[in-house]
């Protein structure tokens, strides 16, 4: 074969394999096991991936949807969604929200939240501006920042995993544009306590006041309506002017792969019909064109529905139970579908391999910007963690022996 020379991958994606996401690797590891095995001898909790099915009407909402379908129905939209939709959006997300002038002018339809955080930093970011994470985060934050040309700001979370204000506005630098906060959080399925959410919020609008340039609190929340516990949800568009939330129906709904979200914008924030223009253009131009059409005329019929949140609060229950028995320590998982527990030693990479020798698959936390601690995904089926929780004990207690902590 003739030497083809140079790499055709760019620097930068080739310094994103390299850095690409631990929970991939580890997903793609359980799946090699499994071929060795077999499915039923490997216990994987490496994947956030939606294991309660939507709710039975969504399908009979599908079949009417597509029954219904004209050929225009299938044809390019404007950028920013159809207006049924919008509206539909926008009119839940006022009682949600609490805010009675949310109206469609405040909707951009988006392909899933992913895509809506995408072109949110495409429509604000200049090159080396700053967006600020709370560790933990969700990995993936990592590249949509820096696929617009922006800069990574950590700011550590507190022993509790929730927001620490004075550190957070410690980093705040004239080059900061926006602050990412995730309730219920991956991976730690904390929720963040609303009273922080709210000061967090007035601290960003006095900030935004006193520099004369915006700063924005963004809000991650595909897990917001899966809480198993009293505590309250907390509300960035209520919490401050600056408050942009960005969310996806691939939890609540168990639609991961149809990749169908919003990004909703503050009706209170004055320069947001800028905001509004810049994230069409950029739906456009980032080749997303529009968010899936199918999806948005499924969505106002059965959007209100929700997967069975028991049998996660079940899950929940039995591996937090399970793992607290075995002498993991974690703080309370509120919400979402992940623990967060930390490991003997603080060498997370090193547990996440003993954990693998006995056919269990975790993430490292050091892939989520906290070492010390693994992640371990419960959207799988009971008789998985019934049956990975000795081996949970196991490998803590061989950890223990190691560092003489037995």
């Amino acid at each position: 074969m003739a030497n083809e020379g140079r790499t055709p991958v760019s620097a930068f994606m080739r310094s994103a394999i390299e850095r690409s996401s631990w929970i991939r690797q580890m997903f793609e590891e359980g799946n090699r096991l499994k071929q060795i095995h077999g499915a039923d001898q490997v216990f994987d909790f490496s994947l956030g991936n939606p294991s309660v099915p939507p709710p039975s009407a969504f399908r009979d909402v599908l079949v009417q949807v597509a029954g219904e379908s004209r050929a225009s129905d299938h044809r390019y939209m404007t950028n920013v969604g159809l207006i049924e939709t919008r509206e539909w959006v926008a009119g839940r997300a006022r009682e949600t929200h609490g805010l009675d002038d949310i109206d469609a002018s405040c909707v951009v339809m988006t392909c899933g939240a992913a895509g809506g955080l995408n072109i949110f930093f495409r429509s604000i970011l200049d090159p080396g501006d700053e967006i600020i994470l709370l560790s933990p985060y969700f990995p993936e934050y990592l590249f949509y920042v820096e696929n617009h040309g922006g800069k990574v700001v950590v700011v550590p979370t507190d022993g509790e995993f929730q927001p620490d204000l004075d550190a957070i506005e410690a980093a705040v630098t004239e080059r900061t544009r926006a602050i990412v906060i995730n309730s219920p959080n991956n991976p730690t399925g904390v929720v963040y306590r609303a009273e922080l959410v709210e000061e967090l919020g007035r601290r960003v609008d006095r900030i935004a006041d006193e520099r004369g340039a915006p700063l924005f609190l963004v809000s991650d929340e595909p897990y917001r309506r899966l809480i198993y516990t009293d505590a309250r949800q907390p509300s960035a568009l209520a919490a401050c002017r600056h408050g942009i939330v960005c969310t996806s129906f691939s939890k609540d709904l168990g639609l991961a792969g149809e990749r169908i979200g919003y990004v909703l914008l503050n009706p209170r924030y004055a320069r947001r019909g800028d905001l509004f223009g810049a994230l069409a253009i950029a739906t456009r131009t980032l080749g997303f064109v529009n968010a899936p059409a199918f999806m948005q005329r499924v969505l106002p019929r059965c959007g209100d529905l929700s997967v069975d949140l028991g049998k996660y609060r079940a899950n929940r229950d039995l591996i937090v139970d399970g793992l607290r028995e075995a002498g993991y320590e974690m703080p309370s998982p509120d919400g979402a579908f992940f623990v967060f527990p930390a490991v003997p030693g603080g060498d997370d990479v090193a547990f996440c391999h003993l954990l693998r020798e006995r056919r269990v698959l975790t993430v490292p936390g050091r892939g989520f910007g906290t070492p010390g601690h693994i992640r371990i995904s419960y959207a799988v089926e009971p008789r998985v963690i019934e049956r990975a929780l000795p081996r949970f004990a196991e490998a803590l207690q061989a950890a223990a022996a190691e560092h003489g902590e037995g």
